[in-house]
């Protein structure tokens, strides 16, 4: 970390960046800094909406994990049981020549798969690099993901998709019989109080959302960049949007700092058990085959319950020692100064 000498040279003000530690009964140490909003003076606060992008994983590994702890599916359920196109998968070979063919895969997908990358789906198929997903049914997106040849066979790598995130959404919409957003909102968020936590925003929180900004070192100046994910086109507030279970949570440091202590604290938020801690210990545990480098969970790191954002949004809920830590920027790319999660894990 640069000194504070080399630090004032900077073009001030900064963009905003929110430091907090919660426990299991709240949040025990906040700093927050800079501007939501350079341009129009907006500082940044604990009700500033933010995008939170990945670390919104961690959300869908617990939903469904919720639905597992009441016996409705199971992590080594087969993701056809709920998707039968699911049933019927091709999977990429390459020739050492360089040429690719498809063969029918014999493994099976399952929701434990999905969840922890290890399904062999890409990040997402080309056809959705160039489409607004927000307004792409899950359903819809299930088929595709299904009709697009898999990289490997289930559960012998490790490849970074939201593909399986948005394929376990659809699954949980098919257990429950309504739709992702509202599983989330109702057992959930809800029950947390996180009422600015969700997939589209209303005219109220869109005033209220941080800017994304990214750091010029030749002209030691602040770019805006506003939101330009493939996911997160205008407009935020159009009903007609769904959720975007890979990437797509909106939502604010006090909400986060909500969920954060429900971890904390076990699963359970005012005396309510939301998830069970057997559940929480699966979601941290590594799911990644031992012969490959890559650790990780089930949408979670391993060891800590939580996930970062491609924005720089991050949690992590460390469950033995009861205690988590949120780092909460919107920017793309590195900072003059890094700043560091709060804890010391």
């Amino acid at each position: 970390m640069q000194n504070s000498k080399s630090r004032d040279s900077l073009a001030l003000p900064e963009p905003g960046v929110i430091q907090l530690t919660v426990d299991a009964a709240g949040i025990t140490s906040r700093a927050i800094r800079g501007m939501a909003d350079i341009e129009n003076g907006r500082p940044m606060q604990e009700d500033t909406i933010l995008w939170m992008a990945s670390t919104g994983k961690t959300v869908t590994a617990m939903a469904f994990m919720m639905l597992a702890d009441e016996g409705k599916a199971a992590l080594d359920d087969p993701a056809s049981r709920y998707l039968p196109h699911f049933r019927h998968l091709y999977r990429k070979v390459v020739a050492p020549d360089g040429t690719e063919t498809c063969v029918r895969e014999k493994r099976t997908v399952t929701i434990r798969h999905l969840l922890s990358h290890t399904a062999g789906l890409e990040f997402l198929p080309g056809f959705f690099q160039k489409q607004e997903l927000a307004y792409i049914s899950l359903e819809t997106q299930s088929h595709v993901y299904a009709a697009s040849p898999l990289m490997f066979e289930p559960g012998t790598n490790w490849s970074y998709s939201n593909a399986g995130i948005n394929v376990t959404g659809r699954i949980i919409e098919v257990i429950t019989g309504e739709s992702y957003e509202d599983f989330v909102r109702t057992r959930l968020f809800e029950k947390l109080g996180m009422h600015d936590t969700g997939y589209r925003l209303n005219a109220e929180q869109l005033a209220r959302r941080a800017v994304g900004y990214g750091y010029d070192p030749e002209k030691k100046s602040w770019i805006r960049y506003g939101i330009i994910d493939q996911m997160r086109y205008l407009p935020y507030d159009d009903p007609a949007r769904h959720a975007e279970c890979g990437g797509g949570l909106f939502s604010t440091a006090a909400d986060m700092a909500r969920l954060a202590q429900m971890l904390a604290n076990h699963g359970v938020f005012n005396g309510r058990r939301i998830i069970s801690l057997e559940s929480l210990r699966e979601i941290c545990r590594r799911q990644t085959p031992g012969t490959i480098e890559h650790a990780y969970g089930l949408g979670s790191d391993v060891g800590l319950v939580g996930h970062g954002g491609a924005w720089g949004t991050k949690m992590q809920v460390n469950l033995d020692q009861q205690q988590g830590a949120l780092l909460l920027l919107q920017r793309i790319g590195d900072w003059p100064e890094n700043p560091r999660m709060v804890c010391g894990w």
